[in-house]
């Protein structure tokens, strides 16, 4: 423990010192100085002092007014003032600047070393108790940089955060309730919804996620056996599975609820089937984000389910006066009438009516299957391949209202429409989406071919000279710079290993990871990662 001992009178201050040296050991005096001032001045330029003993009587500046500064400025040091006067008023003086102990001269070893030591376990203590919400933060910090895949994949990394429910996997049945929020709550509404899943999802054997990369609150709630009950969804015919599904949509419209009322959120949730064992558990998730996709046609505030398979058929053509439609107005370049047939298409009640998010899919792809056939045509010669970079259930999740969808689609048309007529197109919206999407997307395979060619349609080079402009580097070099910036920081905050860390930025290979980091920052990951516990063991 650094100790600075202040008093102007010579004599006096070496005695103190003598005596704090024949503690053995335990204490270290880092300085001894005659005024207040010059405490302060000594302080400023060196970090990391414990606890002042000072007199109570200086010039310049005296002990109280030294304890007023310390209170104000680095309230982490504690202060002991020692003095040959027993006036109360001091001593309540010093009392309300959290003046850790008074103690008259002459000094007694025994009261010094018992008001040191008493400093010390308080702030060992401390430290215990900073250390273990640092350790947890940083627990908490892994889990939300994941994504529920990598969770699936990775054994060791269920153990370690999903303790109570890793072994229920193989015995008990279980479902997942995906929540997400309309707008963008603030850390206190995240920590109060995930702490409202858990409080409501009426069983112990449950984990709760918050996945930063989708935004998504994930409860995995498994089912005792006792919770069995008869006579509920005459639909369903095991009590069982009627009993979970009726208590996580119960759990899904209390959340709602709450977190509508006080929070004053915007929210839509959903509920898989009934799953057993370990391989089923991403099955459970994907059922409940093609669930929650309903949002776009029924609005939010809503609980959806997923208690029949949907059968995704072959994907049909669109309504044929429509797809001519599509199809002439694009082969003349007519961006307002290609949109007026596409609006058509997406805002159609019969959509929401039926309440079947497939029948959506079915339509964007057949959309995407003509502009991929318009852009083949006008670029490579009429081969109508169709290519689209359109997943059915995970670039449809990232849309949260259908207007959003829209505007992605009609931005295609404009794309489409502008390369026909050879109209240079302000490209500037496109890049700012393709950084986002990086943002999102960066642990995958990423390149600009695929995304020129199968979700933007355009022509890769100028695509790239696009990106070069807009960036001030190259695709790929920001996709690389920005993937070992999210692995320095994960060094930083998280506890993953490095070869979770790896994986989590898109490398497959541990060796390669290493190398490129090591290329950027001077060392290995490892070597960052003990550096940075050492500057903070410095502070």
């Amino acid at each position: 423990m650094k100790i600075v001992v202040v008093d102007d009178e010579f004599y006096a201050r070496k005695a103190l010192v003598k005596m704090l040296r024949e503690f053995g050991g335990k204490f270290q005096v880092a300085a001894d100085l005659e005024t207040g001032k010059e405490a302060v001045e000594y302080i400023e330029q060196n970090p990391g002092i414990d606890a002042v003993i000072t007199d109570i009587r200086m010039p310049e500046m005296d002990g109280i007014r030294l304890a007023e500064y310390l209170y104000r400025n680095y309230p982490e040091i504690q202060v002991i003032i020692e003095t040959g006067y027993t006036d109360f008023e001091y001593a309540q003086e010093a009392i309300r600047y959290h003046v850790r102990d008074y103690i008259t001269k002459p000094i007694h070893r025994e009261e010094l070393e018992t008001a040191l030591d008493n400093i010390w376990m308080e702030k060992q203590s401390t430290q215990g108790a900073v250390f273990r919400h640092a350790q947890e933060s940083a627990v908490e910090y892994s889990k939300e940089q994941l994504s529920i895949r990598e969770l699936y994949e990775n054994s060791e990394l269920q153990k370690q955060f999903m303790p109570k429910c890793f072994d229920c996997f193989e015995t008990m049945s279980y479902r997942i309730l995906l929540l997400q929020v309309e707008g963008k709550e603030n850390a206190e509404q995240k920590a109060d919804l995930k702490a409202a899943l858990e409080r409501q999802a009426g069983t112990k054997l449950c984990e709760v996620f918050y996945f930063s990369g989708n935004r998504e609150y994930v409860l995995l709630s498994f089912l005792e056996k006792d919770e069995a009950e008869s006579g509920i969804h005459d639909e369903i015919s095991d009590p069982l599975v009627a009993k979970g599904l009726r208590s996580l949509v119960s759990c899904a419209n209390a959340v709602l609820d709450w977190g509508s009322k006080a929070l004053g959120l915007s929210l839509s949730a959903a509920v898989s089937r009934e799953h057993q064992g370990r391989e089923e558990f991403y099955d459970a998730y994907k059922e409940a984000v093609y669930a929650i996709n309903q949002r776009l046609l029924q609005g939010w505030n809503k609980v959806f389910t997923c208690e029949r398979k949907q059968k995704e058929q072959h994907i049909s053509s669109l309504d044929q006066k429509d797809e001519a439609a599509l199809r002439q107005a694009l082969g003349r370049s007519d961006s307002e009438g290609a949109k007026e047939v596409l609006l058509r298409i997406l805002e159609d009640p019969e959509l929401s009516r039926n309440e079947d998010i497939y029948e959506l899919y079915k339509r964007i792809i057949s959309v995407l299957g003509i502009f991929n056939q318009q852009y083949r045509q006008s670029d490579h010669g009429g081969d109508a391949r169709m290519m689209v970079m359109f997943s059915r259930r995970y670039d449809l999740y990232n849309f949260r209202h259908m207007s959003e969808l829209e505007d992605y689609l009609l931005d295609m048309i404009k794309q489409l429409c502008s390369q026909s007529q050879e109209i240079p197109y302000n490209g500037r919206d496109i890049i700012i989406e393709i950084t986002e999407y990086i943002s999102r997307s960066y642990q995958y395979d990423i390149s600009l071919q695929d995304l020129a060619e199968k979700k933007y349609f355009m022509n890769v080079s100028y695509l790239s000279r696009l990106f070069k402009a807009n960036v001030g580097k190259t695709f790929s070099k920001y996709l690389i710079e920005y993937r070992l910036e999210k692995s320095r920081e994960l060094l930083e905050k998280t506890i993953l290993k490095v070869s979770e860390i790896a994986a989590h930025v898109g490398y497959n290979d541990v060796s390669h990871f290493i190398q490129s980091f090591r290329k950027v920052y001077g060392m290995t990951p490892e070597e960052y990662r003990g550096s940075c516990g050492k500057r903070e063991k410095d502070r």
